[in-house]
């Protein structure tokens, strides 16, 4: 059985949201916008509520997302962090968290009751008892290692505490010493009261609230004498609430132990544990029955590394992996270590060749690590002594580098040539499609060592004596580190690494420097090489890891690999996303957002990938080259936008300012809503459709903290990136006093009560954030039409308008590759530039689309797990190009006329307001028709999401602002005196239908014209919408 198929709780939430699996929800909330729209709910929030099989109502969301919204800002506020905003899944972990105790703190045998009766109508559960009362005393969290589990037990302290007060004690058990410090930090950032277990009785006494911070290898049973450990009787009889971070040994009699420990400390009635940790899959199997049960019933949220990675989190990673069964030679060692070494060094070019570029992604200088799972000791066990081995292996190799250049250049000669001889399971070089930057620049062997090491020559070793365990090495030519060593007993490892270098390389002191490890994330260390530190895998932050040797991999040390590995690929990524470029983006950037991997014995290699291969998807990359359609006839000939070279909106400095019309334009609706079926559809419509209009803001003004509105004010620019916006504090004041925005509610439904609690400073939150948008947005608008001219769209000096070197990549999982997929693909491809495909990778092809094919969404589990960049075309956007297609071949309004479409590429594309809203309009479509051009830009979404009314800036575009671009475009090509002529127009076209569309929209009333009339059209028709469309031809 497989953990990940049997978490009854988590799969039992996600159909009360209206979800089968975690995919189904995943491909509607990956890449969904954070933080809130003017209704005051996240978009996330509204993303769920539109949902039309969802079994919660949406009073229970609200209300779930205003307790998460609270959570956030705490965090931001205590920890001073402005651009904290939650990711969808530890949004989703915590609304699942909510959801359960809203259930749990009512009617806890209506919950058992539920919990049961899922399970029991489901064959996944059959090997699942049932729920008991004892079961539901826990929640655990599966999440990837740098997913955020710290903040996420912030929060559940927040959230368990609100419904349940009082506790006798809470406690929080950690692995080791090193990471009960990090979270004691953590505890007091986020303004959490805890302090750390010191080894007295007296230190195990907490204040009301406050956490107590031990760890488990302190917990004894039945303890003896003195010491620092803590007998669980201590706390066994006591209302407890128990915080646990990767509680789990992986050893099975060490596992019952700690169970035990576990269970005591949370025997008292009323007691609860959360639990957090990335390896519940590598801890608990079928084989572990006494644990497995009990977490397939407690895992409430699974976000493990595979769904951190298939969502784009984190590095992708690169594995040297050698097609053998026994231990590496020394020469495939030496080879190894030396495509290492050339693969760190290609990073540093890389680095240091596109700095200023790399900025915006937030990528920092390159580290190279070696590390293996255990910590270097005095060397007493033979795991140790291997250990040891290896670092004097990873030495000798830097010595031997160092003292012969060329014979290190034959060897770079022959990896970049493709011709080493090392294969992989496919026969192939094992150093095939690497170093594509190296291949062309052909590297030096000096060269490579003096940006490494510093220098060359001899190396010499220092212990600093100023840090723990800390040994530093240079090269005799050069005054700075290049590495620094961790290990336990510098005096011993000494001795050993003195005769593994026969006497050559002597340990000496340095008295000076402070602690080299400590200062390796800082921008100014020397340091290019770590080797192994265990407190990498014990909560060591560093944003700088990308290449890494594994040293000494155990057995049974799955757990502690996926640490390892999950600490490893952190990412900031741009605009601290935590998210890696797509697969087809710039050399540079793939290869800086890239671990390399290798292993110093064949053995470690293979248990990581062992490992490795459990947690994440293997893809193969088949890249598919996109052809161009028809390009003689629209290559340089049809028109596309430009701006003028050296302006940039983010340099213009600009001050928020009071203003009747965009006040005008901003709509606050806080009308109560309710939940119809009907059609199948769930809508939310007004308890009263009649909009009662009040600005009762301004009645109790003297409630609203206006230092603390003009804060969130400043926050909130910082995190859309209004850098070069400047918000008086006046300003959000005078909104508020001369009104004119649009603020509905019920009679009644604000008055002192609401004042009094916070509610009426939370739509004035609302209101001034919305009126920031639409005031950033008009200026931007005015920058685009005075700077914003025209172009002839080209496939050269446009190719951002095109996949990424023209290239559709499909990313194939290992066991569709088994089945002989690729062999099909590659044989279908062959008819995808003429035909649509439905059976190998679903495609359409259209010849009045600029390019062939385009990937599109299908049916079944297959098509799901297959993935494409760019992504394959959603529902809305297949059934417009397949509308569109068939009402060309219909019509006569294109006969004597050149039509002409493009899927216009998110962010790449053409964008308008993408500093303030960043709206791409999914498609790009040109008529031709002599000397005129008709230019329009058409979007296919749903538009329950975002603002539900008229002033909603997309539709203003729409129906606003693209004849304002038109008569600037139409005056351009006048002064420049061409002969032809230009109309455009844009239109959103909702896939949501008109009922559904209707009910929810302003005041509930609005017809089918006045849509029309605002450009939003239905695709329910396909007919009607698109004469629309094309009515001005």
């Amino acid at each position: 059985m497989q953990l990940e198929k049997q978490l009854v709780l988590f799969r039992y939430i996600l159909y009360q949201l209206g979800y089968e699996a975690f995919e189904d929800l995943r491909d509607e909330f990956n890449n969904k916008e954070s933080g809130t729209s003017s209704t005051g709910y996240t978009y996330f929030a509204s993303t769920l509520m539109s949902n039309a099989d969802k079994h919660i109502e949406d009073r229970a969301i609200q209300q779930y997302d205003e307790a998460i919204q609270g959570y956030e800002k705490k965090l931001r506020e205590n920890r001073a962090e402005p651009f904290l905003t939650f990711k969808y899944y530890q949004w989703l972990a915590l609304l699942f968290t909510e959801y359960f105790f809203d259930q749990y703190s009512n009617n806890i045998s209506q919950l058992i009751g539920q919990l049961n009766a899922y399970s029991e109508g489901s064959k996944d559960f059959k090997q699942i008892e049932p729920y008991t009362e004892k079961d539901i005393k826990k929640l655990a969290y599966w999440m990837a290692t740098g997913s955020g589990k710290t903040l996420l037990m912030h929060c559940n302290y927040w959230q368990i505490t609100k419904y349940f007060k009082e506790w006798e004690n809470i406690i929080l058990i950690t692995p080791n010493e090193g990471l009960s410090r990090q979270h004691y930090e953590n505890f007091v950032e986020s303004g959490i009261p805890a302090k750390l277990y010191s080894g007295s009785e007296e230190s195990l006494k907490t204040k009301e609230g406050e956490i107590l911070i031990l760890e488990i290898t302190k917990l004894v049973k039945d303890k003896e004498g003195e010491g620092v450990s803590v007998d669980v009787d201590y706390f066994s009889e006591s209302k407890n609430l128990v915080f646990i971070d990767e509680g789990h040994k992986g050893n099975k009699s060490d596992e019952q132990t700690w169970k035990s420990y576990r269970e005591f400390l949370t025997r008292g009635e009323g007691s609860f544990t959360f639990e957090y940790s990335a390896t519940f899959g590598q801890v608990i199997t079928s084989k572990n029955t006494f644990l497995f049960d009990e977490y397939a019933k407690a895992i409430i949220f699974d976000y493990s590394y595979r769904h951190f990675y298939t969502d784009g989190y984190g590095k992708d990673f690169s594995v040297f992996n050698l097609d053998t069964k026994n231990e590496y030679s020394e020469e495939q060692n030496k080879l190894l270590l030396t495509a290492s070494l050339l693969g760190y060094y290609e990073q540093l070019e890389l680095f240091d060749n596109y700095e200023k570029e790399l900025r915006q992604y937030n990528i920092e200088k390159p580290l190279w690590i070696f590390v293996g799972s255990r910590v270097i000791s005095s060397g007493k066990t033979q795991s140790d002594k291997s250990t040891i081995s290896d670092v004097s292996r990873i030495i000798k190799f830097f010595k031997y580098a160092l003292a012969s250049p060329a014979s290190l250049q034959v060897d770079i000669d022959k990896i970049l040539n493709d011709s080493t001889g090392l294969r992989d399971a496919d026969g192939n070089d094992i150093f095939k499609g690497h170093f594509e930057y190296l291949k062309t620049s052909k590297p030096i062997a000096e060269i490579i060592l003096s940006k490494v090491f510093h220098g060359i020559g001899n190396i010499e070793a220092f212990q600093v004596k100023q840090a723990e365990g800390e040994i530093a090495l240079k090269t005799r030519t050069s005054d700075q580190y290049f590495a620094v060593i961790n290990i336990g007993d510098v005096p011993k490892y000494s001795k050993t690494l003195e005769a593994d270098t026969d006497g050559e390389l002597t340990i000496q002191d340095d008295n000076f420097s402070n602690s080299l490890f400590q200062a390796i994330s800082e921008t100014n260390s020397t340091i290019n090489i770590l080797i192994g530190s265990k407190k990498f895998i014990e909560g060591w932050n560093s944003w700088r890891v990308s290449s890494m040797g594994l040293m000494n991999m155990g057995k049974s040390e799955g757990a502690q690999i996926i640490q390892l590995f999950g600490r490893g690929v952190r990412l900031k990524g741009k605009n601290l996303s935590l998210k890696r470029e797509e697969a087809n983006a710039p050399y540079h950037i793939r290869a800086l957002q890239t671990i390399s991997i290798m292993g110093l014995n064949a053995s470690y290699m293979n248990r990581f990938l062992t490992e490795i291969e459990k947690e994440v998807p293997d893809y193969t990359n088949v890249p598919i080259e996109i052809k161009l359609n028809h390009k003689e006839l629209w290559d340089g000939q049809i028109m596309t936008f430009k701006k003028q070279e050296g302006k940039s909106f983010k340099d213009e400095l600009i001050a928020l300012e009071y203003s009747t019309d965009v006040a005008q334009r901003v709509t606050i609706d806080m009308r109560n809503k309710i939940s119809i079926a009907s059609g199948g559809f769930n809508s939310q419509v007004a308890e009263s459709a009649e909009g009662f209009q009040e600005n009762f803001l301004k009645e109790f003004r003297d409630f609203i903290d206006y230092n603390a509105l003009s804060l969130e004010a400043n926050r909130y620019k910082l995190v859309k990136g209004y850098h070069n916006l400047m918000i008086h504090q006046s300003v959000p004041r005078e909104l508020i006093e001369n009104g004119g925005f649009n603020l509905l509610s019920h009679k009644g439904q604000f008055g002192i009560n609401e004042a009094i609690s916070g509610k009426i400073q939370g739509v004035a939150v609302s209101l001034v954030k919305d009126y920031i948008n639409k005031f950033y947005a008009d200026k931007e608008k005015a920058f685009l039409s005075k700077y914003l001219t025209y172009d002839m769209l080209t496939h050269t000096a446009h190719e951002d308008m095109f996949p990424a070197s023209h290239t559709m990549i499909v990313k194939v999982p290992q066991k569709y590759r088994k089945e002989g997929y690729i062999e099909e693909l590659e044989e279908a491809v062959k008819t995808m530039y003429e035909n649509d495909d439905k059976k190998v990778l679903p495609s359409i092809h259209f010849d009045k689309h600029l390019y062939s094919p385009i990937a599109s969404i299908a049916d079944g589990q297959k098509f799901k797990e297959i993935k494409t960049v760019p992504v394959r075309l959603n529902e809305g956007e297949r059934d417009f190009i397949e509308h569109l297609r068939q009402f060309v071949k219909e019509s006569d309004k294109f006969k004597d006329k050149q039509l002409f479409v493009l899927r216009n590429l998110s962010v790449k594309g053409i964008g308008f307001f993408m500093d303030s809203s960043s709206f791409y309009p999914d498609f790009i479509l040109w008529v031709v028709d002599g000397k005129k051009q008709y230019i329009y830009f058409l979007d296919p979404k749903g538009i329950l999401l975002g603002e539900t009314h008229f002033n909603n800036p997309k539709v203003l575009w729409c129906s606003n602002d693209a004849s304002i671009l038109e008569a600037k475009i139409q005056a351009d090509l006048k002064n420049d005196k061409k002969d032809f002529e230009v109309y455009i127009s844009a239109f959103i076209l909702s896939v949501t239908p008109f009922e559904k569309v209707r009910k929810v929209w302003s005041d509930g009333n609005v017809t089918r014209e006045e849509f029309t009339k605002n450009k939003v059209l239905f695709i329910e028709n396909s007919k009607e919408y698109l004469i629309e469309i094309f009515d001005n031809l």
